[in-house]
């Protein structure tokens, strides 16, 4: 049995943990136990509540950025396209792709890995931005009769920095919980975030900021907003059995 370990260092899929003088070789698995937070525990929720809200911003509606397009224009196109880092809607204010989550609950439903899809299309990324839970898998597509070249900025999963010609596809599995922004070094204004999460709770914001997070077991939990420019927001909730919840964000600019 490991009683304590210094440290962990993954290497091309392989875990060594390191207790004294002694290097181990671990199952991969304990990585991702780790990740997903050592006191979260796998349980049948059973009348469950649910959080639902909106994110909205806090301000005039800012003025949408474009993106100069100046390669490939048969396929990218000729006009300028307009950034998606802030789409705040014009009448209710509601922010899109906010990824709200649950922080350091200790127990609640499975987490599920599912593979899922990142296109580019017409030189963009869709979607914008794609929460996903640990151990998920990511098909990274190219609809483009062009090439595209995907680049990882990742910290804790393995980054990458590949090409992918029209048509194609490579699959990208997600293991340990952060943010990775994904770029094109072929299109500079294209870009778009992998938002990984240690646990099953969290929602992507539509375009009018709304959300929902549900089969939550009741109890006091944090929550938290992320948005790409606008950084995090932290609120206190209080699930309660079948009913729902209400926690509304408010979003200013830097």
């Amino acid at each position: 049995m490991i009683k304590s370990l210094r440290y962990v260092t993954i290497v091309s899929g392989f875990v060594f943990g390191v207790m004294d003088s002694s290097v181990m070789l671990l199952d991969n698995n304990y990585a991702v136990a780790q990740e997903k937070g050592a006191t979260y525990k796998e349980i049948d929720v059973k009348d469950g509540g649910a959080i639902v809200g909106t994110v909205k911003f806090d301000g005039d509606v800012p003025a949408s950025k474009m993106l100069k397009v100046d390669k490939d224009e048969q396929t990218c196109g000729h006009e300028n396209k307009v950034s998606e880092e802030l789409v705040v809607n014009g009448e209710s204010k509601g922010v899109k792709n906010v990824v709200v989550s649950l922080v350091d609950i200790a127990a609640g439903k499975k987490i599920e890995a599912v593979t899922t899809a990142l296109d580019q299309k017409e030189c963009l990324f869709i979607p914008h931005v794609l929460a996903i839970p640990v151990g998920s898998s990511v098909d990274l597509l190219n609809s483009d009769n062009v090439m595209h070249n995907l680049h990882s900025w990742a910290i804790k999963n393995p980054a990458f920095n590949e090409g992918v010609s029209g048509g194609g596809k490579m699959t990208k599995k997600f293991d340990l919980a952060e943010v990775v922004k994904i770029t094109c070094d072929v299109h500079k204004w294209m870009s778009s975030f992998v938002v990984v999460k240690a646990n099953p709770y969290f929602a992507v914001t539509d375009e009018n900021g709304c959300f929902k997070i549900d089969n939550v077991p009741a109890g006091a939990y944090k929550i938290e907003a992320w948005q790409e420019k606008l950084g995090k927001k932290a609120a206190e909730v209080t699930v309660k059995s079948k009913e729902d919840a209400v926690v509304d964000f408010v979003l200013t600019k830097k």
